[in-house]
């Protein structure tokens, strides 16, 4: 068990799952933070 963990394919492996998530979260994040920018400013003008 010990082998495994200090295997470099394990932490190559997990490596680049932490990358791909936070890679992931940070384009949904930017994606959603424009689509709700577009649709505040499409509506704007039916309340101001």
């Amino acid at each position: 068990m010990l082998k495994i963990l200090k295997s470099s394919l394990l932490w190559q492996f997990s490596g680049g799952f932490v990358l791909g998530t936070v890679g992931i979260l940070a384009f949904q994040s930017a994606d959603a933070a424009r689509t709700l920018a577009s649709n505040v400013s499409a509506i704007a003008p039916f309340f101001g």
